[in-house]
């Protein structure tokens, strides 16, 4: 056995370390003693033994005490400790195990079994240090490779590490934009959106980093993320604002996302959860999501429809939509993209607009600024104002939780 494995004795009875001692300096392991807790931490701090034998009937300090100190020590933390006591009691070999020992040999103890003991558990430490050794080096070989693909191909692996570790620190955080009726002037529903929350570089805007989430496996933790959020806000105002029991809220959900094993089970259960109407949950897709596999997505769609949520296209008119699709689909909404808006593109938002009426569908009309515009859009669909709805910062901005609250309670009216 290598000489520079050191085990650590430590027992109040000069006979047990003297066997004990013996037997496995035999063996070739460099023996360290003590008689007491205080002289054990002492040199398991000292020498750091890659084993301690540690006794915990003892004066002054018992083993539970010893093995507490030295687990809550960065430096002696993780050096494996073995129980040896007389005691029968069940409890007492439970609270062994529970603050940190690895296993517990009973007295009077027979040295074939010690040893056994003994090797086993430095073989184990052995197999572990060397796992922990070659994971350090695949993970070193892994930046490594994703930094060369990153070099080729311009993905950030910098940042998708950077956002994984926000996850985990619960630093993104979702505000939520109102969509107002054209009919009543009242407000509906809210849009959730995405924003990263970053500790030094503020609020994050989702065009800096929604690319890397939607094409990696972050859209699943984070897509699941946002849709309980977002139904637990929307239950929450329901309740705080009995005015709006019918209020809605609109999700965005990528191509990715809708693929995602157990889905339609995961939103179920949120539904159940918060005790959500179904109806009152809108999930937004986007055209390529139309575009892509038809059969694969109309059937999730069709499952997701028998929980009677609703389903929007998002940013209508951008893509490459099949007309066929809108037929074939079970959409309720068209959003009609900010640009058409922007650019005071009128025929064709009208264009949209009568599509939509002739199947039978509603619209959201985005990025409504002025109130010019608001009234052009009053104006070309002044027949079939009970059908649309619009949104942008002539009504608000995206708002966090308790904005949006003080929204709801101003009960404002947009003329």
């Amino acid at each position: 056995m290598n000489t520079k494995v050191k085990i650590l004795l430590v027992d109040d009875t000069r006979y047990n370390l003297q066997i004990l001692s013996i037997m496995l300096v035999n063996q070739g392991y460099v023996v360290l003693e003590a008689t007491n807790g205080i002289k054990a931490i002492e040199l398991a701090k000292k020498y750091v033994p890659s084993l301690i034998l540690l006794d915990i009937k003892m004066p002054q300090m018992d083993g539970y005490q010893v093995c507490a100190i030295l687990k809550n020590n960065p430096i002696t933390q993780n050096i494996p400790i073995i129980f040896i006591s007389a005691i029968e009691n069940v409890e007492e070999k439970v609270e062994a195990f529970a603050i940190g020992g690895i296993d517990f040999i009973n007295k009077p103890f027979h040295l074939i079994e010690v040893l056994a003991r003994v090797e086993t558990h430095l073989r184990v430490s052995s197999l572990q240090a060397q796992l922990l050794e070659q994971t350090k080096l695949l993970e070193n070989q892994n930046i490594s490779l994703q930094k060369e693909i990153s070099n080729l191909t311009g993905f950030n692996w910098d940042l998708y590490t950077e956002l994984k570790d926000a996850i985990e620190a619960r630093q993104m955080r979702l505000f939520y934009q109102p969509l107002v009726s054209l009919e009543t002037n009242l407000i509906t529903g809210f849009e959730a959106l995405i924003r990263w929350q970053h500790p030094q570089k503020g609020m994050i805007y989702p065009v800096e980093f929604i690319d890397i989430i939607e094409t990696t496996d972050l859209v699943y933790l984070i897509g699941r993320w946002v849709i309980e959020t977002a139904c637990k806000q929307l239950k929450e105002w329901q309740k705080d604002f009995p005015k709006y029991a019918d209020l809605t809220m609109s999700v965005n959900v990528s191509t990715r996302q809708l693929a995602e094993f157990n889905l339609v089970e995961y939103i179920r259960d949120i539904l159940m959860q918060y005790q959500v109407n179904p109806h009152c949950l809108k999930l937004e897709i986007t055209e390529c999501t139309v575009m892509g596999d038809r059969d694969r997505t109309l059937q999730i769609l069709h499952q997701l429809r028998e929980l009677n949520i609703q389903f929007c296209i998002d940013d209508f008119g951008t893509g490459y939509s099949s007309l066929r699709r809108l037929t074939d689909f079970p959409i309720d909404i068209l959003k009609i993209d900010r640009s058409f808006i922007q650019n005071r593109e009128w025929i064709i938002v009208k264009a949209i607009g009568t599509l939509a009426f002739a199947l039978g569908k509603i619209i959201v009309v985005e990025g409504i600024e002025t109130t010019t515009q608001l009234a052009m859009l009053k104006k070309l669909f002044s027949s079939s104002l009970h059908g649309c709805y619009g949104q942008g910062y002539l009504f608000s901005q995206p708002l966090d939780a308790d904005s949006g609250s003080e929204f709801l309670a101003s009960e404002q009216v947009f003329e």
